[in-house]
C-alpha cells in the first residue's frame, strides 16, 4: 500500500541502549487491560535492542534517511504459540519480526502499530506517512514486518522451478496442475512445512498481542490497511481487552468465504471497467479529443477489449523496455489502471498504444503500476501507500500472499468435481476478463494442493459488551475491498464507518482526503466521539 514523510520534528530522540520497554508507556487505559497469555511471559518480557535503523542488523532496512530519533530493532515470536506455553525464549522455534519506533513528538498518550496488507507486503515503511499532527504529537507509531515478509525472518521462500514442456499430448488442465503442484513443492522447499504450517493469520494475530505486551502497552491502538484488516479484526475479537481503538481502512469481511471475497473482488473490477468504459466514450473523447481504444460503442467495448487480449496473445506487442506486451499484462495493467481515477486517462493512453503496436507504456504499467504520465494532467497524484509501493513489492517474496492465504484457507482435495463451482462463480464475477473460451474443466489451484488444510475459518464477528468500537473506512467504488464489506462489518461489531465518495482502495494517512484524516484522528483521541459518516 504507499512514501509520504512529514515535515514534523520529532523533539526526543532515543539513545542507542537495550530497552526494557515492559511498563515504560503512558498509555490511559480506558478500560481493562489485557493479560499476558498463560506460559508465554518468556517472550513478553523480553527486552529489545533498540537502535538508530540501520545500524548493525537493521542495515539496508530503510532505502534513504530515517526520520529523527526514529529506531528499529527484532522483537522474536514464537513460531507455534501453542508449543511455545511454557519455554523459554531460546527453547522452542521462533521467527524474528523487524520492527522500527517513531516516538511521540510532545506528551505520549499511546502507540499506534500499523498493521500492512497483502496479504504478504511488507509494512516497515508505514511508520513514514502523512500522520495529522495531533497523532504525531501523542503517539509512538510503530511499524513491521510480518512474519514470512520483507526483513522478519525466517522469509517465505518459493523458488519456484520450471516444470518441464508440455508433452504434445498433455491437456492444459494437467499442465496446470502441474505448474501448481511444482509452486507447492518449491514452497514447502524452500520455507519448510513447519513455517508454512505457522506463517498465516492465526499467528499473525497473536504477533500483534505479543508487539502490545513487548512495548509495554497495556491496550493498544491499531491501524490496519486493506489484508491487514482482517488481522486487526481478528484481534479485536480473540484480544477484546489488547485494543484501544481499531482503525480498519480498506475492510476485509472475515465472514466470507474466501472464493466469496475473491468472487466479490471481481465483481467490483466488472463494475469498475463498466464505469471506465462510460468514461471513455464519454468525458475522454470529448476532454482529450481523441477516440477512445474501446470504440465509441459502451454496448460493445468490452468485446473491443477482450478482441485486443486475443490479439496481443497472437501477437505480443513490443515494449522499448521489456518483453513484448501480451494479454496477461493489459489485464494486470487494466486492474492496476482502473483502481485510481487519476490513473484512468493515463492507462486509456496505453491501451491506445498498444492498438497502435507499441506495448511501452502498458508494460510499464503493468510492471510497476504507472506510466511516465503519473501524475494526470490534473495534478491530482494516486496515494501512495507503503504496504504496496512498487519497490517494495520488489523486495518481496513474490509467492508470499499464496503462502500465507493457502495457510488460512486451504481445503486439499485431489477432486477436480470440487472446484468447478467455485472456479465458474470467479469465471462470471468478471466477463470483461474472459477473452478465451471457456473451458470445460478446472485444474486444482494452488490451495487445493496445500500439504495442510487452512486453519482461518470464515464467522460473522461480534464485539464484547466491554471491549471499544472500532473505526471502519471505506470507498465508495474499491474495487479491491468493496464498500459492503465494511458495511457488514461495521454492522456486526457496532461500529461507525466513514466513507469516502470516490475511487480507490486505502486512504488513512496518504494525504489525499482532509476529512477522513481528520474524522480518524478524532477518534484516536476518543474512540466514543466518532459517528458513521461521508466525506467527498
Amino acid at each position: 500500500m504507499k512514501a509520504f514523510r512529514s515535515t514534523a520534528v520529532i523533539a526526543i530522540p532515543l539513545a542507542v541502549a537495550t530497552w526494557f520497554v515492559s511498563g515504560c508507556s503512558a498509555t490511559k487505559s480506558d478500560g481493562p487491560a489485557a493479560e499476558t497469555p498463560s506460559g508465554l511471559e518468556a517472550f513478553y518480557s523480553q527486552p529489545v535492542d533498540w537502535v538508530p535503523c540501520g545500524v548493525a542488523e537493521t542495515a539496508g532496512w530503510f532505502p534513504g534517511e530515517t526520520l529523527p530519533g526514529q529506531v528499529c530493532g527484532q522483537v522474536v515470536a514464537p513460531l507455534d504459540y501453542q508449543t511455545a506455553r511454557g519455554h523459554a525464549v531460546t527453547d522452542t522455534e521462533t521467527v524474528q519480526l523487524a520492527v522500527t519506533r517513531r516516538p511521540a513528538a510532545g506528551v505520549k498518550k499511546g502507540t499506534l502499530l500499523a498493521i500492512s496488507g497483502g496479504p504478504g507486503l511488507p509494512g516497515l515503511a508505514m511508520v513514514d506517512m502523512a500522520f495529522p499532527e495531533s497523532v504525531l504529537s501523542h503517539f509512538d507509531i510503530v511499524a513491521y514486518d510480518p512474519r514470512g515478509v520483507g526483513k522478519s525472518t525466517p522469509a517465505i521462500s518459493c523458488p519456484h522451478l520450471h516444470a518441464p514442456a508440455a508433452a504434445a499430448a498433455e491437456n492444459r488442465v494437467d499442465v496446470e496442475e502441474r505448474k501448481n503442484r511444482e509452486l507447492v513443492a518449491s514452497c514447502v522447499a524452500g520455507t519448510g512445512l513447519d513455517v508454512l504450517r505457522h506463517i498465516g493469520s492465526d499467528e499473525a494475530t497473536n504477533d500483534v498481542d505479543l508487539l502490545r505486551g513487548v512495548l509495554g502497552e497495556p491496550r493498544i491502538n491499531l491501524w490496519a490497511a486493506s489484508y491487514g484488516t482482517q488481522i486487526a479484526a481478528m484481534y479485536a475479537i480473540r484480544f477484546p481487552h489488547g485494543y484501544r481503538a481499531a482503525v480498519l481502512d480498506g475492510v476485509v469481511d472475515i465472514s466470507e468465504r474466501q472464493n466469496d471475497m475473491l468472487a466479490a473482488q471481481k465483481r467490483g473490477y466488472q463494475e469498475t471497467f463498466d464505469r471506465i468504459v462510460a468514461y471513455c466514450t464519454g468525458a475522454y473523447e470529448a476532454v482529450e479529443h481523441a477516440r477512445c481504444p474501446l470504440g465509441s460503442d459502451p454496448g460493445s467495448a468490452q468485446s473491443t477489449f477482450q478482441q485486443l487480449l486475443r490479439d496481443a496473445d497472437a501477437s505480443p506487442v513490443p515494449a522499448a523496455t521489456g518483453k513484448p506486451v501480451t494479454a496477461s499484462d493489459i489485464l494486470s495493467a487494466t486492474a492496476k489502471g482502473l483502481l485510481w481515477q487519476s490513473r484512468w486517462v493515463p492507462y486509456l493512453r496505453a491501451l491506445d498504444a498498444v492498438r497502435h503496436g507499441d506495448g511501452t507504456a502498458i508494460r510499464r504499467m503493468a510492471d510497476n503500476g504507472h506510466t511516465v504520465e503519473d501524475p494526470d494532467q490534473s495534478g491530482t497524484s494516486v496515494p501512495q501507500q507503503p504496504a504496496d509501493a512498487p519497490a517494495t513489492k520488489a523486495s518481496t517474496e513474490p509467492y508470499a500472499i499464496t503462502a500465507i492465504t493457502c495457510a488460512d484457507t486451504a481445503r486439499p482435495t485431489s477432486d477436480r468435481a470440487v472446484r468447478q463451482q467455485d472456479a465458474q462463480a470467479l469465471i462470471e464475477a468478471a466477463p470483461f476478463e474472459n477473452y478465451q473460451p471457456l473451458p470445460a474443466e478446472f485444474p486444482l489451484d494452488v490451495c487445493d494442493l496445500w500439504p495442510f488444510p487452512g486453519v482461518v475459518q470464515p464467522a460473522a464477528p461480534s464485539r464484547a459488551d466491554d471491549a471499544a468500537p472500532l473505526l471502519f473506512v471505506a470507498t465508495r467504488h474499491d474495487p479491491t475491498t468493496p464498500i459492503g464489506n465494511a458495511e457488514r462489518m461495521a454492522k456486526y461489531l457496532d461500529s461507525p464507518l466513514v466513507i469516502r465518495e470516490g475511487d480507490g482502495h486505502t486512504f488513512v494517512f496518504a494525504d489525499q482526503n482532509r476529512c477522513i484524516d481528520t474524522e480518524v484522528a478524532r477518534y484516536l483521541e476518543d474512540p466514543n466521539a466518532v459517528r458513521d459518516k461521508v466525506c467527498q
